[in-house]
């Protein structure tokens, strides 16, 4: 005798399927929540070896790097004046040593330009030409090793493009792209203004600026009360993130007087994940962005923390201590 096996009716299989989606429903937040937590751990890690090979340049140079070196495109208004010769260096190249990158370190040529823009770009602005270039980012092979992705730049919930494009006046010149960086030293966006670090006063100096030169002994505030680098997003709305090797206009850093995650340029519908404007501080991580601070440590400080809290943390020797829990 033949047994005829009974087949599944179409309501017991929409049964089977609604519960095989009921738990894939369960199961996906668990798995974002770790993979979240992974990335978070990665992103930590890389601002920890940035602060550390920080640290490093200091023993080995007597002072901090500065955020970058003779921006060509700063705009000149007495006292600040720019430099002489012109290399729009990034500080973070100065760090490639003790983030063992020294085969790329030993590539580049830091007597001569990292990037080609010598003038101020938009607005209107005058008196914005700052000195002359030191030679030429595309045939001094700087421009090319820009092209380097790093992965200690990148953080992993980032899913933002990795290069700039070569479009002036944000690329190094020569039509090349720039590989980005998700974190950045603390700095004031009135980098914008030549040299502003030097001749700002003491107690509005973050611990980095153009052609600055800090010591940890000169953060006043306390290293593990002050910000060193930030975390920001590889999207803005205007402007670019900056590259790890070059400042061009607008890259002057991570300025914590902004506040954490503020997705809104103008009366532009926000899109989070894409800062509104450059400068800022923030990332795609849930709820706030990470910081590491003077002594090396890093922090996760929410984006519901208060701007003057960020702005006074950003200060090294303004004489408070602020609160970031």
């Amino acid at each position: 005798m033949r047994r005829h096996r009974r087949a599944f009716t179409l309501i017991e299989l929409l049964v089977v399927i609604a519960i095989i989606a009921i738990l894939i429903g369960l199961l996906l937040p668990a798995v974002q929540k770790v993979r979240e937590a992974a990335n978070r751990a990665k992103c930590q890690s890389n601002l920890k070896q940035m602060a550390l090979a920080c640290h490093n340049y200091e023993s080995a140079n007597g002072t901090l790097p500065p955020a970058g070196r003779g921006y060509g495109w700063c705009i000149v208004s007495p006292p600040y004046n720019g430099d002489a010769q012109i290399y729009n260096m990034n500080g973070i190249v100065l760090l490639l040593p003790y983030l063992e990158q020294t085969a790329l370190d030993s590539k580049l040529n830091k007597q001569s330009t990292f990037g080609n823009q010598n003038t101020g770009y938009c607005c209107g602005l005058t008196g914005n030409t700052s000195g002359m270039l030191v030679g030429d980012a595309t045939a001094n092979g700087n421009g090319a090793l820009m092209l380097n992705v790093l992965p200690t730049m990148l953080c992993p919930s980032d899913s933002g493009t990795i290069l700039q494009g070569p479009s002036a006046p944000y690329g190094p010149g020569g039509g090349y792209d720039g590989a980005k960086t998700n974190y950045d030293f603390i700095t004031s966006t009135n980098d914008f203004y030549c040299n502003y670090w030097r001749n700002t006063s003491p107690s509005a100096r973050c611990m980095f600026g153009e052609n600055s030169n800090a010591k940890l002994l000169d953060v006043k505030d306390g290293t593990s009360n002050t910000l060193m680098l930030g975390e920001t997003t590889r999207e803005v709305y205007n402007g670019r993130t900056a590259s790890w090797g070059y400042r061009g206009w607008v890259m002057t850093g991570v300025d914590p007087r902004y506040g954490i995650n503020d997705w809104t340029f103008g009366a532009i519908m926000p899109k989070p994940g894409r800062l509104g404007s450059w400068g800022r501080a923030g990332s795609l991580h849930p709820t706030g962005c990470h910081f590491a601070l003077g002594d090396a440590s890093v922090r996760f400080v929410r984006e519901s923390t208060g701007i003057a809290v960020l702005t006074l943390a950003g200060y090294m020797s303004d004489g408070s201590v602020s609160n970031l829990d």
